[in-house]
């Protein structure tokens, strides 16, 4: 048993957990630290789960927003990242090419919304020099756009 907690306190401790209380939860009601909690409940044989992934107290199914791109929780793929998760741009491509995708490959957002996966608006390119030539000549459109007058600059800002 503890040093630090009365055997009340314990029992306390281990019903909480066991009527499906957190740790966190449980140090929140007691006033203690998650840690205190959490030794108490080892030592009386109780399991924790590990935290991660859908055993987060905040999971929210895996899908998530990081740098603008939607990501996926699926920490065995060998292109996740080291929280886990994959840009799932990737693994939709990969489903469209019926193949894995290198890391020197780039996949272009054809309408450059990167939270659009949809399959049509994928272009998978061999290296990222290709994928600069693409915005290149999309500059080359949107400067005859400008040129045109179709796309106009005001206060800071290009409009149509």
């Amino acid at each position: 048993m503890s040093k630090q907690f009365d055997y009340y306190l314990q029992d306390e401790m281990i019903e909480d957990f066991v009527k499906g209380f957190s740790a966190s939860a449980i140090a929140r009601k007691m006033k203690l630290h998650t840690t205190s909690v959490t030794r108490v409940l080892k030592r009386n044989g109780l399991k924790m789960t590990d935290g991660k992934g859908q055993n987060h107290s905040q999971w929210k199914g895996g899908r998530g927003i990081k740098s603008g791109y939607w990501a996926v929780y699926n920490p065995t793929h060998p292109r996740a990242l080291n929280n886990g998760r994959v840009f799932e741009h990737i693994l939709i491509a990969e489903k469209k090419y019926g193949r894995s995708i290198s890391k020197t490959e780039v996949i272009h957002h054809i309408d450059l919304d990167r939270l659009n996966n949809n399959p049509d608006n994928l272009l998978l390119l061999q290296n990222n020099r290709e994928h600069q030539l693409l915005h290149g000549s999309l500059d080359k459109v949107v400067s005859g756009l400008i040129k045109k007058g179709v796309i106009k600059f005001k206060k800071g800002k290009y409009q149509e």
